[in-house]
């Protein structure tokens, strides 16, 4: 990804943290302690293998959000794997079974910067393998400095992807 935001030569001051680069799986819910028993229940309750997304471009966005415009810039999946529509309808059926819903859509990418300084042009890049093999439940926060990141409070694994047989040759005897 380094590789990719050098080529491009993307403003490394205006990203955010690497820690903080992330796929969104659900809405964001209020973090109260009936809402995180919630929230632990159904990351406890996903049954969904892993997913690998190939990240082949850098895009921009222009959001609007409480009468603010900003610029975002994201690492975008070719396609839509299958893998990651059944994760998707995973976390789903687990946050329904908890009373809670999710509205918004959910696309396969990885925000870079949510206040990045310029739109972009066309980006270059090889493609990259992103592999999603766990959920996290994570709080964000601003701490002392400014920063904003997030603490985990939980943490599920998912099971393995099925072997890709596509590419594998079977056995002749």
């Amino acid at each position: 990804m380094w590789i990719a935001i050098a080529r491009n030569g993307l403003e490394q001051s205006t990203l955010s943290p690497m820690d903080n680069w992330h796929q969104t799986l659900s809405d964001r819910y209020g973090d109260t302690p009936e809402m995180r028993q919630k929230m632990l229940r159904a990351g406890a309750g996903v049954k969904a293998r892993a997913c690998t997304l190939v990240l082949n471009r850098i895009r921009d966005g222009v959001y609007k959000d409480q009468g603010k415009t900003t610029i975002q810039w994201s690492f975008r999946a070719r396609g839509r794997p299958h893998c990651f529509d059944a994760l998707l309808a995973a976390v789903r059926h687990a946050l329904s079974t908890e009373g809670l819903a999710t509205k918004t859509g959910h696309t396969p990418h990885t925000t870079i910067s949510y206040w990045a300084p310029t739109r972009l042009g066309p980006t270059q890049m090889n493609p990259i393998a992103w592999t999603i093999d766990e959920i996290l439940l994570v709080v964000g926060r601003n701490d002392e400095s400014g920063s904003y990141s997030y603490e985990t409070i939980g943490r599920w694994p998912l099971q393995p992807a099925p072997p890709d047989l596509s590419s594998t040759q079977l056995p002749l005897f």
